[in-house]
């Protein structure tokens, strides 16, 4: 549950920094990039959480399922951007 919600979390700031960026035309500033590296390291979290729960037994495993697809979606779009920023 943890990490499920870890990874509803970063997606909202996502999201948020997104329509941020937009709105600034790109010009964000350095609070900004600082709440993406936050959350980048958040949906990580999020995703050592949820592999974790992973190998739970006695559970109901529908949210360590979601967890773990949420968090790497999420740690995957934080890294592609990163990864494309450095390019451009």
């Amino acid at each position: 549950m943890a990490a499920l919600f870890l990874s509803i979390i970063s997606i909202g700031i996502l999201v948020a920094a997104v329509v941020s960026s937009f709105d600034s035309r790109g010009n964000g500033s350095m609070y900004l990039g600082s709440a993406g590296v936050t959350s980048m390291l958040i949906g990580i979290c999020a995703l050592v959480l949820a592999v974790k729960s992973l190998g739970e037994e006695n559970s109901f495993k529908l949210f360590p399922y979601l967890s773990t697809l949420c968090s790497l979606l999420i740690t995957g779009i934080w890294v592609a951007l990163y990864v494309i920023g450095f390019l451009a």
